[in-house]
């Protein structure tokens, strides 16, 4: 949230302050008159209604806070505050107030509070292409920075400590016959020289690209080939050496032929160097209003598969609605989930998910949640396998 302030916030109504006073007269009236092992509730939820009540109306007249509580835990926790022990539920609903920022701009010149912190910038524009930005901290942090259409330098200190200077410089170019060419280097000297050239040459229908770069650690190249063959089909092939390894039985190839296929989208692809591959097919394709799909892949001598289906019934049913079910080589999943709304401003969500493993354990896990809320705050209870059912409240708002 970001906004310019020169003026005092004003004061509160005086039909709120009297609303505020009479609910201080009835929590007085309902707190018990002794407690020895609970904090004191009534102060407690003064303290926030009237927290909530003045940033409510505050926020009426623009943004101003940010604040929100969270308290979770066992259902059972909550017969405590039958027996007016509310201790442990208004220390997690204890509001947490972040402040917004504060700035003020004016001719390149800006002054703003951000996480506490007080900063100063300064903006300028040197000619058509470069700007000039610097910005300094209350604990003398500063930082600078030059940027151009084709080279930018990022300079970094503390107060006038040289030793804790540091430095990033880049430019980049397009050079003719050569592609485009990033130069990156910093004061640690370290560097990346990057060319890439998108379209290398055109070969028997094909079209090769090539992209290299050099570090401190040394140099990787890769060399890209693709083409469109009869039938829609369209393939792919790429080697790319590991930096500063030049061995040819080390590169890294990666092969893909994609082609559509009965209305969906079917892909083959290849991955891999002399010492392992890895494979992978599939196919995926609309289906009475969802999307279905199937994929089968061998990886470091493992088998793997999966098919699904997923379809969402928004506009179908009263509210939003989506299903996912599927097996793979783990076993067999589902989900579930939906939302609408209740009415007076409240919405539910309900989400549920289930996996049945079939491996030598073949255990049955399920996971379910539901969750009323509205525009300051919500409620919500899940539930999972071989887990106590939890509770959680909260709020936020600005």
């Amino acid at each position: 949230i970001r906004y310019e302030a020169t003026a005092a916030l004003p004061a509160l109504p005086q039909p709120l302050v009297r609303s505020l006073r009479r609910l201080r007269v009835r929590l007085c009236a309902m707190a018990p008159r002794s407690a020895p092992r609970s904090r004191p509730v009534a102060p407690g939820l003064l303290a926030l209604a009237g927290l909530v009540a003045s940033l409510v109306y505050l926020g009426s007249l623009g943004p101003a806070y940010s604040v929100k509580g969270v308290w979770q835990g066992q259902p059972t926790t909550l017969k405590d505050t039958v027996k007016g022990d509310f201790g442990s539920v208004m220390e997690g609903l204890e509001p947490k107030v972040s402040f917004p920022p504060i700035a003020y701009h004016r001719e390149g010149v800006a002054l703003s509070v951000e996480d506490g912190r007080l900063n100063a910038d300064y903006t300028a524009k040197l000619d058509e292409d470069t700007m000039l930005q610097l910005r300094v901290n209350d604990e003398q942090e500063w930082r600078a920075s030059l940027r151009g259409e084709d080279a930018s330098l990022r300079v970094r200190g503390q107060g006038a400590n040289l030793d804790s200077l540091s430095w990033e410089a880049a430019q980049s170019s397009s050079v003719e016959d050569v592609g485009d060419v990033k130069v990156e280097f910093n004061s640690d000297k370290e560097y990346n020289l990057t060319v890439v050239r998108e379209m290398l040459a055109r070969i028997a229908g094909a079209e090769l690209d090539a992209k290299v770069r050099a570090t401190n650690a040394g140099v990787t190249g890769r060399l890209g080939a693709r083409r469109e063959l009869p039938g829609g089909v369209e393939a792919s092939y790429s080697v790319e050496n590991p930096v500063g390894v030049y061995d040819l039985a080390s590169s890294t190839h990666r092969g893909r032929l994609s082609a559509a296929v009965a209305g969906g989208e079917a892909v083959l692809q290849v991955e891999g160097d002399a010492s392992s591959q890895a494979y992978e097919g599939s196919y995926a394709r609309d289906l009475q209003g969802g999307r279905a799909g199937v994929r089968l892949s061998h990886r470091d001598g493992a088998l793997g598969y999966n098919v699904s289906y997923a379809r969402d019934f928004d506009g179908v049913l009263d509210g939003d609605a989506g299903v996912h079910i599927g097996i793979d080589e783990a076993g067999v999943y589902g989900k579930v989930t939906a939302s609408r709304e209740v009415g007076q401003g409240l919405g539910a969500d309900y989400e549920a998910s289930a996996r049945f493993e079939t491996g030598e354990d073949r255990r049955l896990q399920m996971q379910h949640a539901l969750k009323l809320s509205n525009k300051l705050g919500y409620a919500q209870l899940a539930h999972g396998s071989g887990e106590a059912p939890r509770l959680r409240v909260g709020y936020e708002f600005n």
